[in-house]
């Protein structure tokens, strides 16, 4: 299954109640941010990441939890089990729900300095993206919309870490940049 099947199979349209209360809760944290903003609390680069996760975080329950069809409760608890699938029965459809997995999440981890004005810490990036993928999982799990498991959890989390992690250095990459920039010019007008 493709990845286009595996959107189209679990998901359904949203439908307008869904579109009003998800609408109502960005237009909310929009005033939310502008105010702020405003006050000088957080830089507008600042409410944009926060922004950014907040839009990306509302997809991502719509697609893995909201818009699903209602089954019946499913969990798997062994760690690693869908490793052992991709491996040990070289199931390549498993390979790829492992990397998508790990994927998930990665936008997160990237907007994570951004949204916090500075590096963040791996580890709190990984703690960010196990609540963000434990929220979806448990979700799952209660609204009866797809399988709880631990390896889903460990990926997205790893994932999130990752990319905070090469976001990271660009951002100290950039704030190089600026104190070069900026060095430079205070040094000409003396």
């Amino acid at each position: 299954m493709d990845l286009y099947q595996m959107v189209a199979v679990h998901s359904r349209p949203w439908s307008d109640r869904e579109i009003l209360f998800f609408g109502s809760v960005i237009l909310g944290c929009v005033l939310i941010l502008l105010a702020a903003v405003g006050m000088h609390k957080i830089t507008k680069t600042q409410a944009l990441g926060t922004l950014m996760i907040l839009v990306y975080m509302i997809i991502i329950f719509g697609s893995t939890v909201f818009t699903r069809g209602v089954s019946f409760r499913q969990c798997e608890l062994t760690v690693f089990w869908s490793w052992k699938e991709a491996l040990v029965g070289r199931d390549r459809e498993m390979i790829t729900e492992i990397l998508l997995n790990c994927v998930m999440l990665m936008p997160v981890g990237i907007l994570l300095p951004m949204t916090v004005g500075h590096r963040v810490h791996p580890a709190v990036a990984l703690l960010t993206g196990a609540i963000l993928s434990g929220t979806i999982e448990v979700s799952q799990l209660i609204f009866a919309r797809g399988l709880f498991e631990w390896d889903d959890i460990i990926h997205n989390s790893l994932g999130c870490m990752l990319a905070c992690v090469v976001a990271n250095s660009i951002f100290k990459l950039f704030q190089r940049g600026r104190r070069h920039l900026f060095g430079r010019r205070c040094s000409d007008l003396r």
